[in-house]
């Protein structure tokens, strides 16, 4: 089972559907058993694709975070089917806000008092992501039997996001947008990424979304992101190239029920999609248990 983490330092830049729709491509395509985790806590998207709607008092994985640093036992991941192959682990029940909100204020206390112990060293911090993200990742194992786990990240960086600093996380999709603040910032977060000694992070850069129209500015911005003009701070990862995904009016409409319109070969959009997640499965392709 290998851990694929989807992070964008900006938001609206299709992160969150370049995740649903590789996810969907390699449960149904590719026979592949994939959960897909709404880590997204202060903002989920993925959590709206629920179709249950459950008691106030039952175990989201909001729940399952506020008990794991409350050290509670009865901790509990509660997953869905989507299809045969795809799982969901929902944040929470969205239309019950207020009990949303009161969880996300405990939760918010605990990783606080965790930065605080930490001294807010980079060091430290990524010794907590790993016991923090080995945890959760023991856990979604005990669900049931995965090929892979994407977890849908929160933008920027807080507390949650986290994990992002973690070696343990098999894959890490950077997604940014055509613009400085998405590409500088996401830069920055690369450059504070603690170089690793044996197995560097493994790298994927997403482009999302590319505008119809192309100038040549364009070129230069990929440029930035492929990290082409930084080949120091390249050289920290392994790098596995950089993909660009043009817009669709489609899916921006309607960002995973219309995935079986697209038709392979005849679609830009798809079939970028398809290019991104047969690589996420050839990365892992001699690996998988």
């Amino acid at each position: 089972m290998k851990t694929v983490l989807f992070y964008s330092f900006k938001g609206g830049v299709g992160r969150t559907q370049t995740l649903l729709n590789s996810a969907k491509y390699l449960a149904e395509v590719k026979n592949k058993k994939v959960a897909i985790v709404d880590f997204d806590i202060y903002a989920p998207g993925v959590s709206y694709l629920s179709a249950n709607q459950k008691p106030e008092n039952e175990e989201y994985f909001l729940k399952y975070l506020v008990d794991l640093f409350q050290d509670n036992e009865t901790k509990k991941i509660v997953t869905e089917k989507l299809s045969d192959n795809l799982t969901l682990i929902p944040a929470f029940n969205m239309q019950n806000i207020k009990p949303y909100h009161h969880l996300l204020t405990q939760l918010s206390k605990y990783l606080f008092s965790i930065k605080q112990n930490a001294h807010n060293e980079v060091d430290s911090l990524s010794t907590v992501a790993d016991n923090i993200f080995e945890v959760i990742k023991s856990d979604i194992e005990n669900t049931g039997e995965y090929d892979y786990i994407f977890f849908d990240a929160r933008t920027g960086l807080t507390e949650v996001s986290d994990i992002l600093f973690s070696q343990y996380v098999d894959l890490k999709v950077i997604v940014s947008s055509y613009n400085d603040q998405n590409i500088n910032g996401t830069n920055a977060v690369l450059d504070i990424l603690p170089e690793m000694k044996l197995n560097k992070h493994k790298i994927l850069r997403i482009l999302s979304p590319k505008p119809k129209k192309s100038r040549d500015e364009f070129i230069g911005i990929k440029a930035r992101a492929n990290l082409d003009d930084n080949l120091k701070l390249r050289s920290k990862f392994e790098w596995l190239g950089t993909y660009e995904v043009p817009y669709e009016d489609e899916i921006v409409i309607n960002d995973f029920k219309s995935w079986e319109n697209l038709q392979d070969g005849e679609n830009d959009y798809r079939d970028k999609i398809i290019a991104i997640a047969n690589t996420i499965d050839d990365i892992f392709v001699d690996t998988l248990i």
